[in-house]
């Protein structure tokens, strides 16, 4: 959902193990010897950022005889799993996943330890420890996909029901939701607490608890009330919801530092089923939702003027003036590109990160997600090898061929303004002032190479990593990387085009 300004206290927050509960029911072997897999994905939280890498270390020792762990993509050697995975997108940190099954001989009640710790960065990660016993409350979720269009303004109830198919009762029980920037929760609850990220992936998250016994084999499921509304910024969204037995320690490990606001109305209350639903594995249940919505796209260019010689700034600016924000979480597939073009006689010394040569003196940056209300900055560091005078580059934005969501073309190019004169007089200017887009600078797009990681500098940039960083989510928010669009300088899946014809 997904990358970005931390919530208060988020860039003070250490970084973390996420995804492991305090408390881990897993299903006994059964008398015909069936192993019922217990699923989860680890991950790190916190900090400013999201890491290029990181290490977690299992130690699986004090689960010898109790459970089995299968651990990927781990290296496993005695008792002891590490885990190395590299980031190449920030906006979606992949996770590692676990699967737990009861050992062989072991029996409902037996429990024993498991320690995550590792490093990020070369920086040390907090550690987090679970009990994993055999037995006990496993709350698994089912119920349908939205499969209607909505439109602004809709109220989406949730169809979310679980079961216990676990061993023993669930003493009160905890709910997590979480949803893109397009669906904010609707009402805010007494038992329900309530906080905004900045990840895309769970911009609107909140947690909620149920003071109910959950025996094994019972159900419940959430009433009408329990909604999220598509808001203005609503574009290819996502609702999630997990849960989890109530237990020591639960609630902490799912608020995970951040602030939170208690509601103030009345109290969401479960209700029993109204049908007969399917049950599998997964604790957690989530959707997508498209909204037909529009994005504009402006870029802001530049005036550099200095001497023959000079070291100097150009720097580029894009806004998203929404009111849709741009992305989708579930697809690492780009919407849009800034595609920057410099004159003969200037010379490009570093580039933003992400941001790739093309043709000569053109290139292309990728932008990832952005927010209904994002600012990008773009730092070109140039060269000036020969006397210009009011000399023209440009800058523009392109958007995907198959995604039609910015119908005001006026704002999409700028002017890139350079002056160097051959004298021995001090150089003018080293830097760059802001010259609003035009739309006077138009034509095709040069080849260009687009990164699937977000660039260049935000103030609106989440820091939170998206749902694959909490560990409560399916693995389909870790999608692979897209492939590469060579033309335009927007990452794209041909495989989706069709699809996002339809949605956009």
């Amino acid at each position: 959902m997904g990358a970005f300004a931390g919530p208060a206290g988020a860039q003070d927050t250490p970084l973390s193990v996420t995804g492991l509960p305090s408390q881990i029911a897993v299903t006994p072997v059964t008398k015909d010897g069936a192993k019922q897999p217990r699923q989860l994905t680890l991950s790190v939280e916190g900090g400013a950022q999201a890491p290029k890498e990181y290490v977690l270390r299992l130690d699986l020792g004090g689960l010898k005889g109790v459970a089995d762990v299968d651990a990927k993509p781990c290296e496993v050697v005695a008792e002891q799993a590490t885990c190395r995975i590299k980031v190449t997108d920030p906006d979606r940190v992949p996770g590692v996943s676990l699967k737990l099954t009861a050992a062989s001989g072991s029996k409902a009640g037996d429990s024993g330890a498991l320690r995550v710790a590792g490093e990020a960065d070369g920086r040390e990660l907090k550690a987090s420890d679970a009990t994993v016993q055999i037995g006990g409350a496993n709350l698994v979720t089912a119920g349908p996909r939205f499969t209607n269009r909505p439109s602004v303004g809709d109220k989406l109830p949730l169809p979310v029901s679980f079961r216990n198919v676990g061993s023993a009762p669930a003493s009160g029980v905890l709910m997590v939701f979480r949803s893109t920037e397009g669906g904010k929760p609707v009402g805010r609850f007494a038992n329900c607490e309530y906080s905004e990220r900045s990840s895309f992936a769970e911009k609107h998250y909140w947690l909620c608890a149920f003071d109910v016994d959950v025996p094994a084999g019972a159900e419940f499921a959430l009433p009408e009330e329990a909604a999220v509304e598509v808001g203005a910024a609503a574009f290819h969204d996502m609702v999630q919801v997990s849960v989890f037995p109530d237990a020591p320690g639960m609630r902490d490990y799912l608020r995970a530092g951040y602030a939170y606001e208690q509601g103030s109305g009345p109290r969401l209350k479960l209700r029993a089923p109204q049908e007969v639903r399917q049950y599998g594995n997964d604790n957690t249940w989530d959707s997508t939702f498209y909204v037909t919505n529009a994005a504009d796209l402006s870029v802001t260019g530049a005036q550099v003027s200095g001497k023959v010689g000079d070291e100097v700034t150009a720097e580029l600016g894009l806004r998203n003036h929404g009111p849709a924000w741009l992305g989708d979480v579930q697809d690492p597939t780009e919407f849009a590109s800034l595609q920057a073009e410099f004159p003969d006689g200037v010379t490009v010394v570093d580039v933003p990160k992400g941001c790739f040569r093309g043709t000569p003196g053109t290139y292309s940056c990728s932008v990832g997600p952005l927010a209904s209300d994002a600012e990008l900055s773009f730092a070109f560091k140039l060269r000036m090898t020969k006397p210009l005078k009011e000399t023209q580059g440009k800058v523009r934005v392109l958007q995907a061929e198959w995604s039609a969501y910015d119908k005001n073309g006026t704002n999409d190019a700028a002017h890139i303004t350079f002056t160097a004169s051959s004298g021995e007089s001090p150089s003018a200017s080293t830097g760059s002032s802001a010259t609003p887009g035009t739309g006077e600078a138009t034509g095709e797009a040069s080849p260009g190479t687009a990164s699937p990681s977000a660039s260049g500098t935000s103030a609106t940039r989440p820091q939170d990593g998206d749902l694959a960083s909490t560990g409560a989510g399916p693995a389909l928010w870790c999608a692979a990387l897209a492939a590469l669009l060579i033309g335009g300088g927007v990452a794209v899946r041909a495989a989706t085009r069709k699809r996002r014809t339809q949605h956009s």
